[in-house]
């Protein structure tokens, strides 16, 4: 095989094959867009409410952030 070949070919597989996958995406897209395939998707249903006894959890004290432990200090300039 020459290199000349060798470079068109490498080239065509680098570029060509992602471009022939978006340009398939692309034209997918396309298609359904133009439906109206919102009105055809099921509704999401409704989130539970929480209960009104439960508390959630607190967080362990090493993920409070202690911020009265260090005082703040400039960097010289």
């Amino acid at each position: 095989m020459t290199p000349d070949v060798q470079i068109i070919l490498s080239g065509a597989l680098t570029f060509g094959v992602p471009l022939l996958v978006a340009g398939h995406e692309l034209m997918a897209l396309r298609r359904t867009s133009g439906r109206r395939s919102r009105d055809k998707l099921p509704a999401l249903p409704e989130p539970i409410p929480p209960q009104p006894g439960l508390a959630p959890k607190p967080l362990p004290a090493c993920l409070v952030p202690n911020l009265s432990a260090r005082p703040r200090v400039l960097e010289p300039t």
